[in-house]
């Protein structure tokens, strides 16, 4: 134990946040006295309590009321006070709901898309899955689409279902012939090609055919084939979310202002995105309320995993709510999701 919680106050400890995970009201130690097997009086709790408020464990939120646990409180209930039992038994449960799961004839996309869902049903709380960085996908089709004048639109599909796209300017109009010219070499010369093999180098290579066959500039062909670059190793990736509306039955958002601060969030990508650019890869982590950088997300907690394709990382899955977490059946949930898409896309891809 640590900072002098000792094997009662963890007790206690552990007792206030399994209560007050239940009922979202602040415990107080008659309630605790009644309601679970201490095996000290009223009295002695109250001690404790007192105890455990002195060391920031607990806190009361307003005069006269019990006490919440504090973000250094449920920190120190995840990392020391929750039992591996009790992870086992989420996994279990978990695992169930896959029996049935056919994912082999889905893309990637679709099956990011449903286990974001999937994992909210779960845990009853707003996941997010991002997109997998998958290097060894092959090309599926390419395909570029004339927008107007001077814009067209890059289409790469990969052979796992992954869809990358780019619009891209030029400075001169392709006529229909052309795009029609460039859409059956691109298809035959980079069909079945694997992603981390497109390069400058190798489009340089095809350019003189290119060249001389469709009479166009150099410049545009080199316009063309930037945005294929862009689209064969797209940096951004995509986020997928699952049961947002489950923050609404959560008590710590029923003021209005705090759900529209946390909704707000999650309606940004770009923000979310940034989020979990930040977080290392880990098999399993827990933020806790300030331990984010999101000052609108400090009333919740973000439980995530980093998932991989053999031995390297290539992205995340986490579970949103709010500090009142259920922890340990979140915690398992995402630990089991996460080794299962790890399973998935690595078959997926070869």
């Amino acid at each position: 134990m640590v900072e002098n919680v000792d094997d009662r106050k963890a007790k206690i400890l552990r007792a206030i946040i399994h209560e007050h995970i239940l009922t979202a009201e602040p415990v107080g130690s008659r309630t605790l006295a009644k309601s679970y097997e201490l095996g000290v009086s009223s009295a002695t709790i109250r001690n404790e309590m007192s105890d455990l408020e002195e060391l920031g464990f607990i806190e009361q939120p307003y005069t006269s009321a019990g006490r919440v646990p504090s973000d250094k409180g449920y920190r120190f209930y995840v990392d020391s006070l929750i039992k591996s039992d009790e992870h086992d038994k989420s996994k279990i449960n978990f695992k169930n709901f896959f029996d049935n799961y056919h994912y082999e004839k889905q893309g990637i996309q679709n099956i990011m898309n449903q286990m974001a869902r999937m994992l909210s049903q779960i845990t009853h709380y707003t996941s997010v899955v991002c997109e997998p960085k998958v290097v060894k996908n092959k090309i599926k089709q390419v395909q570029l689409m004339q927008i107007d004048n001077t814009s067209i639109l890059i289409v790469l599909i990969t052979d796992t279902g992954l869809v990358h796209n780019k619009i891209v300017r030029l400075k001169n109009r392709l006529n229909r012939k052309q795009i029609a010219y460039l859409n059956n070499f691109l298809s035959e010369e980079l069909r079945n090609k694997n992603l981390e093999d497109i390069n400058s180098g190798y489009l340089k290579g095809l350019e003189e055919e290119l060249l001389s066959s469709l009479k166009i500039s150099r410049e545009l062909l080199e316009l063309i084939y930037n945005g294929l670059t862009i689209v064969s190793k797209p940096d951004d990736f995509k986020l997928y979310l699952g049961g947002t509306s489950y923050i609404l039955d959560q008590p710590e958002f029923n003021d209005i202002d705090s759900l529209k601060r946390v909704l707000n969030i999650l309606d940004q990508e770009e923000l979310l995105k940034e989020l979990f650019a930040k977080m290392p890869n880990k098999e399993l982590e827990v933020m806790i309320g300030h331990e984010n950088d999101l000052a609108d997300m400090h009333k919740c907690s973000i439980v995530f995993s980093t998932y991989s394709i053999g031995n390297k990382a290539s992205g995340k899955i986490a579970v949103i709510g709010p500090r009142r977490m259920e922890y340990s059946k979140v915690m398992a949930s995402v630990n089991t999701m996460s080794n299962l898409i790890s399973k998935i896309i690595s078959e997926l891809s070869g």
